[in-house]
């Protein structure tokens, strides 16, 4: 027997028409109860059907309002794409990952190329009735402004209406770029289209018949319900003995990653993140219900901190503090049950908290600051440093700026780092005042990009390498090489679902020889930079 199917929006009369629930994996598109108010979703989905294609998605009103695009999205402004309006879909597609049975309506195999949240830059209804549609982009491979007009000769309300899709030029345009052939893989399991019609067996379908499938999925979410149950079975099956509570609770809205996601993330770099946040004091971000909820830093520990986060009692203005550390992937497990998604670390280890062993210069872009701005940047800041003994490392921050980190020896103390620092920094703004500031004060930071020094004060903390951040994408702060910096990266391309699959591609370390390396902040450095 067909699945059952209750109340359905009249909206989906076309997309049920064609499709037959028993035989189809496909959601039925039943009506569901509203939701809270939040950024409507978009989804890109890649099917090869008859012929290969990509399914634009965006919501509105509670359906998925679809075109097909032949060649996919490009992200150079230039080049204008095709885009045929189809049926409506139901929310819940936004999920569907699989092989739709061959001799049914669109036959073959879909992953989920790329999901997200969207906005209008004005009345959506108001824009698609007149024919051009301009909005924003929020997902993993798409960003930024883009652009949707009907073609002339094409009413309003015709069926299978031509449009043309195409990018705005912005910061994340690329010109000539082919995100389609750069990035084929499935935002949801990493896998190609070939992957997934190869195991069939193993196919992620968003709404299985089976009364398993459908307890284990969460209502509407767009995790595929097989995907969520099989995460959450790995990570109970992991070797820690960490109560593990609320895995299925959704911590990154726009991706539908959960608990559990997170604590697999955590599993996989756990190797490259304690490298470099194992025994440093630590402050955490902590987000209980969500990145989209209330979220708060918390640097003490107390009773309700898991046994497996260690404590390391240091000393504050008035009072010894008991501060907490990480030593192992028990740890990591436990700071995910609190709902940590970000790091921070300080800069020395628990056992010479008076003894700094490392610098950090952050370069945080202002208003009207460029990706390649900020690179350039991060080169001025290596190229000091390099003058002055020091080799530098690079990492994204999860956001718009970069980190330029050098490990030192544990040989002067807190107020000698930060006027070191800060000498730096002061150099870089006396020679190019057009382009950097030393100053927090944010208006004073309109087209320039902050050098920030106070990273490298006792108490202050940096986002670790390899931790997440708390923000639309799940973006990671990540080690780069200068060479990748060079060729040209998007950070946004750095997050829970990517990072993994890099990490197993690299032939060495982004960082590789930072551990190993032995240089101080010397004397001459000092005296050289105004800071003896």
């Amino acid at each position: 027997m067909g699945r059952s199917q209750g109340k359905v929006d009249p909206r989906l009369a076309a997309y049920r028409a064609k499709r037959r629930f028993a035989a189809t994996p496909e959601p039925a598109g039943e009506a569901r109860p509203r939701r809270a108010r939040r950024e409507p979703s978009f989804v890109v989905q890649k099917h090869a059907a008859r012929r290969l294609h990509y399914d634009f998605r965006l919501e509105l009103d509670g359906v998925l309002l679809s075109w097909s695009v032949p060649k996919g999205p490009s992200l150079d402004p230039g080049t204008r794409r095709l885009a045929v309006r189809t049926e409506d879909h139901p929310l819940e597609y936004a999920g569907f990952e699989g092989i739709i049975p061959e001799g049914e309506y669109g036959g073959g195999t879909v992953v989920v190329w790329d999901r997200g949240t969207w906005h209008p830059e004005s009345d959506p209804h108001e824009a698609l009735r007149r024919g051009r549609l301009t909005f924003e982009l929020f997902g993993e491979k798409l960003r930024g402004r883009w652009h949707l007009v009907r073609t002339r000769g094409d009413a309003a309300g015709r069926d299978r209406e031509s449009w043309l899709l195409f990018k705005g030029r912005d910061d994340a345009a690329r010109d000539a770029a082919d995100v389609v052939e750069e990035r084929p893989e499935s935002v949801l399991s990493g896998r190609t289209l070939e992957e997934v019609g190869a195991a069939r067996d193993r196919v992620w379908h968003s709404n299985r018949a089976s009364g398993k499938a459908r307890a284990g999925a969460r209502a509407n979410d767009g995790e595929p319900a097989e995907s969520a149950a099989g995460l959450v079975e790995l990570v109970r099956s992991l070797p820690v003995d960490v109560r593990l509570t609320n895995l299925d609770k959704v911590l990154f809205p726009e991706q539908a990653l959960s608990k559990a996601a997170l604590v697999a993330y955590l599993a996989v770099v756990a190797e490259h993140l304690l490298e470099h946040a194992a025994r440093r004091p630590l402050t955490l971000l902590r987000c209980p219900d969500g990145r989209h909820k209330q979220c708060f830093f918390q640097k003490h520990a107390n009773d309700t901190v898991p046994r497996e986060i260690g404590r390391v009692s240091l000393r504050e203005a008035r009072r010894e503090a008991t501060y907490m550390t990480v030593d192992d992937l028990a740890g990591l497990v436990a700071l995910a049950q609190m709902g940590t998604l970000e790091i921070h670390t300080w800069g020395c280890h628990a056992d010479a908290p008076e003894r700094p062993d490392q610098l950090v210069l952050d370069l945080d872009p202002g208003p009207g600051i460029t990706w390649e701005q900020v690179a350039d940047a991060a080169f001025e800041a290596r190229r000091r440093l390099a003058a002055l003994g020091l080799e530098s490392f690079v990492k994204t921050t999860g956001g718009k700026g970069l980190h330029v980190v050098a490990p030192v020896e544990r040989r002067i103390g807190w107020d000698e780092l930060k006027e070191f620092a800060r000498a730096v920094a002061d150099g870089m703004v006396d020679e190019h005042p057009e382009r950097y500031t030393a100053q927090v004060a944010k208006a004073r930071r309109a087209r320039r990009i902050l050098v920030d020094y106070l990273r490298n004060a006792r108490g202050a903390t940096a986002v670790a390498a390899y931790s997440p951040r708390a923000r639309p994408g799940a973006p990671v702060a990540t080690p780069l090489t200068w060479d990748e910096l060079e060729r040209g990266v998007d950070p946004a391309d750095f997050t829970i679902t990517t990072v993994p699959a890099r990490l197993g591609s690299l032939r060495r370390d982004s960082w590789h020889g930072y551990h190993e390396l032995r240089q101080s902040i010397t004397a001459a450095a000092r005296r050289a930079v105004g800071a003896g």
